[in-house]
């Protein structure tokens, strides 16, 4: 293409001509014979190095004449030779906002062609998808200029998976990409099976999308196998326990992973616990978020006991932002911070007042149910956190000294006999402890045809039948109350129930 002025001038533009003015002629020309007028807001933009042309609402002509623009002007500057071009030259162009059809791609992939300098393109809520997406995505698979790409709120949909997945599998340059405020589903599973094969991508934002169960699982086994990605958001999604599972396993392998966004995911005490088994493992996270997430306070304490254990740990950074943390929670967290920098960001403290234990005469506590004394000692915690509290050396299973432990440590003497009615009652495997799981989650089988196991759960199934025993139980008193009190009133009855007159039938005709 070549650069044409229309202004009855010489073609070749004056050497002490500055960029701006030469972006501008240029400008002006191609709107004249585009029969578009002129606007303000682009020409600024001429002479800078990151092109801001996002929310103004530019129509198809007025969006070609700024980008032909830009494309005039680098073919003159590959016919120039001078050497101090470099110090203007774009590297940043963004056209957010703006809609985009397969003819505005056109153009834009021709500006990156003839300008390799361009690193950074932000195409935000541009309503791309269909075959402008596809478009997009063939271009970036046989170019290796580009590092940082921005799709966000463009509603993406699991049909554009390809194109989205073609660009993570076969573009060898781009080391940012944003895939924010989409609607992206159970497509994680294929953008998973990209980055397998991806070996450049740094950072990944998938936050606001409707990653959860099937894609939530096949992202985390994506990134488990990739090498390269340091940076993961994917905060506003729905990973929860299946997905929670998935990332105890990738925390566990990857070695490369340095951020780790997980706010806002339905993560609750089970999903934690997942988590926290691969947090034990890994060597190298530095920074997790799990800011508003159903996490109880009692299992922030654990959480920090567990890294406090965790000897290889490299993390430094927790966001437990709308998170009430527990009173044992500062003092864990002071442990950790005289070992190694360690921020925490959480909401308060809250105090936990189990008011003054009772004494109890040894010789007298024979005569106490012991289980009920056990979940007695519960109180606000949940199952789960009560076990991962006595739980000291993180078996996931309490033995019969872990468990004498606990009743001491709550003030409650126990003797040999009262332990084994404890035993007897919880560990029904009758394998010596009491575990929280069994079996053990197996593995998923198949991409879309995958199986969750039920989890056998002898503490949780120990409270269940005591609870519903309790519930007998008052369900029985209170029966023997109304009999006791039918027996010693008055029967004085309501009106309804005292005896009938004899009702007056009409006369019988003879």
């Amino acid at each position: 293409m070549s650069m044409a002025y229309d202004n009855g001038d010489d073609s070749s533009p004056s050497k002490i001509e500055s960029v701006e003015d030469l972006l501008k002629r240029n400008y002006q020309n191609i709107c004249r014979q585009l029969h578009v007028t002129p606007r303000s807001k682009i020409i600024r933009e001429f002479g800078k190095t990151a092109v801001n042309l996002a929310d103004l609402n530019l129509s198809n002509k007025e969006l070609k004449a700024a980008l032909l623009t830009f494309i005039k002007c680098n073919e003159f500057d590959d016919e120039d030779d001078d050497e101090d071009k470099n110090d203007d030259e774009v590297y940043e162009i963004n056209v957010s906002g703006n809609r985009l059809t397969t003819k505005e791609i056109s153009y834009l992939t021709e500006l990156l062609t003839v300008n390799k300098r361009i690193s950074n393109v932000i195409l935000s809520a541009c309503q791309l998808s269909g075959e402008a997406l596809v478009k997009l995505a063939e271009f970036l698979s046989k170019s290796y200029t580009l590092q940082k790409l921005d799709l966000s709120h463009n509603d993406l949909t699991d049909k554009d998976a390809d194109a989205v997945c073609k660009i993570i599998q076969k573009n060898e340059s781009i080391q940012e990409l944003i895939l924010a405020h989409n609607n992206l589903g159970d497509s994680g599973l294929a953008v998973g099976a990209a980055l397998v094969e991806n070996e450049t991508l740094k950072s990944l934002d998938l936050s606001w999308n409707h990653i959860r169960v099937i894609g939530a699982v096949g992202l985390a086994n994506g990134v488990r196998m990739n090498s390269n990605l340091e940076t993961l958001i994917v905060a506003w999604n729905g990973f929860g326990f299946e997905g929670s599972v998935a990332l105890g396993k990738l925390l566990c392998k990857n070695t490369s992973l340095l951020h780790l966004d997980l706010s806002c995911n339905r993560i609750h005490p089970p999903a934690l616990f997942e988590i926290v088994k691969g947090l034990e493992k890994n060597k190298c996270l530095r920074r997790l978020n799990l800011s508003q997430n159903p996490i109880t306070a009692p299992m922030t304490s654990i959480l920090l006991n567990r890294l406090l254990r965790a000897k290889h740990s490299s993390l430094q950074e927790l966001d437990l932002a709308g998170v009430v943390v527990d009173k044992e929670f500062n003092s864990v967290l002071e442990k950790i911070q005289k070992k190694r920098m360690f921020i925490v960001r959480y909401d308060s403290s809250l105090p936990v007042n189990k008011g003054s234990v009772p004494t109890v005469d040894p010789k007298n506590i024979f005569n106490i149910d012991p289980i009920r004394i056990l979940y007695f000692m519960k109180e606000h915690l949940r199952t789960i956190d009560l076990f991962l509290k006595f739980d000291k050396d993180s078996s996931n299973s309490l033995t019969r000294d872990e468990m004498q432990f606990a009743f001491e440590m709550e003030g409650y003497p126990i003797s040999k006999a009262a332990l084994d009615s404890v035993m007897s009652y919880l560990d029904t495997n009758k394998d010596g402890s009491v575990d929280l799981l069994l079996p053990k989650f197996q593995e998923e089988i198949g991409r879309l045809d995958r199986k969750f196991p039920k989890s056998y759960r002898e503490f949780i199934d120990g409270e269940r039948k005591l609870k519903r025993k309790l519930i007998q139980e008052r369900e029985e008193e209170k029966l023997r109350h109304s009999a006791d009190e039918e027996l010693q009133n008055d029967h004085s009855y309501s009106q309804a129930f005292q005896t009938a007159t004899k009702p007056k039938f009409p006369p019988i005709k003879k």
